[in-house]
């Protein structure tokens, strides 16, 4: 094998006419069009690094002489590279059509001249066969182990995290599922294989965060849940994407993960009665006792503009009333706070006439909702479903005459254009009455 390295003139190179990138091409100026016109803004991108940062110093250049010029080189490996240079050394090589590309090398080119690449390190094979073996092998993938062996999703994360102090979400949980003792064996294996951008996907949305009990601060996973309650909707989660079928297109927009957190059941959902002192999810000693506390209403969000907060899962087998519990997650107060004060009424109604008919409480055709809800929270006490402290909210809820449970109050939405319900009573109420609304499906 003969091959040297030593630097080589920017203006000795030649762009390959035969690049595999592209179909051949007859000449220089034909070449480095295709590379533009195949590359586009990667050109540019690859050009802004080189300004900032130089060559890669770790990936020569391969050539080989020209056959017909002496002096100069043909590039083997390395076109795009040798592209960018030669169009910060002159934009007129950037044909009039890419106007916006052109413009951005010319911004580039002031700060390039200050302190340009004119020697380019390069490794010159005499033998064209020789140089196209290795460079295969770097194209071609793994090769057995011969080849570059690429990093997956963790073990770039796993670098990020060494070397720049980085940590993705998605690299803390699954660090903090491979430690959990509790774990069989057989799950961490497949933690392995998870997809972690698309489980860093779903720990970036907030909502999905809040159904699993879990906060960032600093860019650490941080919760006031145990391991034990964390556990449960982690576990869902890593099973889904673990999945042969599954595909990021089931939780890549917004919609796509609200209706995700749909899929989850009762026992894949934390008790967020039970808590602990906050602690980081990457701590080799999670905490083991866990205090329960009684349930408090949820704390009004500023950011929440829906009655319902997105991150809440209640399972409501009346398609119906199913829907129009959807809807309260969707319908945007800032416009449609009318409508969603009438919905909301609606959703609770039908939800307490259900959970009536379900469990045969005697109620008169005719009777106000205040009166069906003060006797579903006479089972509820009566079964032990709630206590009465966690209905306490719905209970003065329904003897305020301003409430919206009001039938005046009801009325007024309806038929009074003088009177405008406000997006923050309707929140707060929903905050109050969620255990009230969560036992009446049996989701609490």
């Amino acid at each position: 094998m003969e091959y040297e390295t030593r630097p080589i003139k920017i203006t000795a190179l030649e762009v390959n006419t035969e690049n595999p990138r592209f179909e051949m091409v007859a000449n220089q100026r034909e070449a480095i069009a295709v590379m533009i016109e195949d590359q586009k803004n990667k050109l540019v991108k690859l050009a802004q690094d080189i300004v900032e940062n130089g060559l890669n110093p770790s990936d020569l250049v391969i050539v080989t002489p020209h056959e017909k010029h002496n002096g100069k080189f043909g590039v083997l490996e390395g076109n795009r590279r040798v592209t960018a240079i030669k169009l910060l050394s002159n934009n007129n090589l950037i044909p009039e059509k890419h106007k916006a590309l052109l413009n951005k090398f010319r911004q580039l080119s002031s700060e390039f001249k200050r302190n340009p690449v004119k020697l380019v390190t390069c490794v010159i094979f005499s033998d064209v066969d020789e140089a196209n073996k290795w460079i295969k092998l770097k194209h071609t993938g793994a090769n057995d182990g011969i080849g570059t062996v690429t990093w997956d999703a963790q073990q770039k994360a796993r670098f990020e995290e060494r070397y720049e102090g980085k940590s993705t979400y998605a690299l803390q949980i699954i660090d903090f599922l491979k430690k959990d003792k509790e774990i069989d064996e057989g799950i961490k294996k497949t933690l392995q294989a998870i997809p972690s951008s698309s489980l860093q996907r779903l720990l970036a949305d907030p909502d999905v965060r809040d159904v699993i009990g879990i906060m960032i601060e600093d860019g650490r996973v941080v919760t006031s849940r145990p391991p034990s309650e964390i556990r449960k909707p982690l576990l869902k989660i890593v099973s889904d994407l673990a999945r042969d079928d599954f595909t990021v297109k089931e939780i890549y927009y917004k919609d796509d993960r609200l209706n995700y957190l749909e899929t989850f059941k009762l026992k894949d959902l934390p008790d967020n009665s039970i808590t602990t002192p906050k602690w980081e999810v990457i701590t080799p000693n999670p905490p083991k006792e866990a205090q329960k506390k009684r349930a408090k209403s949820r704390p009004l969000s500023v950011s929440r503009n829906t009655v319902i907060p997105k991150s809440c899962i209640i399972h409501i087998n009346a398609p119906r009333i199913n829907k129009i519990y959807r809807e309260l997650k969707d319908l945007d107060l800032k416009y449609f706070v009318n409508a969603a004060a009438i919905t909301f009424r609606v959703f609770v109604e039908l939800s307490v006439d259900n959970f009536v008919e379900s469990n045969n409480i005697k109620v008169t055709i005719n009777e106000k909702l205040s009166n069906k809800i003060s006797k579903v929270i006479d089972y509820m006490k009566s079964e032990k479903i709630l206590t009465r402290d966690e209905l306490k909210p719905i209970n003065t809820a329904i003897s305020s005459p301003n409430s919206i449970f009001s039938i005046n109050t009801f009325n007024a939405y309806v038929h009074n254009k003088h009177f405008h319900p406000m997006d923050s009573d309707l929140k707060t109420t929903w905050d109050n009455i969620e255990p009230f609304m969560l036992a009446l499906w049996d989701s609490k």
